[in-house]
């Protein structure tokens, strides 16, 4: 139903309107897909398969729980843009920027964590606050954006264990230690426990 819905969306836009699609698949190469991920030591929580290349045809070796293995770079992959409707002019993009009117389409194509999105617009990508649930129906008064649907990628990181092993895996929800404000955020959150524990034993003189 969605995908009918995509394909009636889009031949109905004006020509003007019509942003050029990216090439599919599209390759984001070094992306490291939510705030505060990066590419270093990572911890394994779960057994994870390594394959020789970014499918599932030949495995390299496993990584075991608790194991730990270098995350050297990685791609994300989206093999479905999401789609985007413009409803009002606006300026969007963090450095560049690209000024839109209404009608216009974005093609999402992947998350950025803290709700950005990677979109592409007339051969050129930005990034933005652009991400929220799908909705193909008529949009709400004053919506100045209409998400019709959200793209569907995969995440293939290149990594390296402790016996020099090479290889790729898609497996990246069983690792830990990928999110560099991990600890602060930890930190953050016990301190304030702490305050407010502190400020529930006060007592007044």
């Amino acid at each position: 139903m969605h995908t009918l819905a995509f394909l009636v969306f889009l031949f109905l836009q004006p020509a003007a309107h019509r942003a050029v699609e990216p090439p599919v698949p599209f390759y984001d190469w070094g992306a490291c897909p939510f705030e505060g991920c990066t590419y270093r030591r990572w911890q394994a929580v779960k057994p994870v398969t390594v394959w020789t290349g970014r499918d599932h045809r030949h495995v390299a070796f496993t990584i075991k729980p608790k194991e730990w293995t270098r995350g050297i770079t990685g791609v994300v992959l989206t093999v479905r843009p999401g789609i985007t409707r413009v409803l009002v002019k606006m300026t969007l993009g963090d450095k560049p920027q690209v000024v839109l009117s209404s009608g216009d389409v974005l093609y999402t194509l992947h998350d950025l964590g803290e709700g950005y999105d990677l979109f592409w617009f007339h051969g050129k990508t930005y990034s933005d606050q652009i991400s929220g649930e799908a909705d193909d129906g008529p949009p709400p008064a004053g919506a100045q954006i209409q998400i019709i649907s959200r793209p569907e990628y995969v995440w293939w990181v290149k990594v390296r264990n402790a016996k020099g092993q090479v290889g790729w895996t898609d497996q990246t929800d069983r690792f830990t230690n990928m999110d560099q404000f991990a600890w602060n955020r930890r930190g953050s959150a016990a301190l304030e426990s702490k305050i407010c524990a502190s400020r529930t034993q006060m007592r007044p003189f």
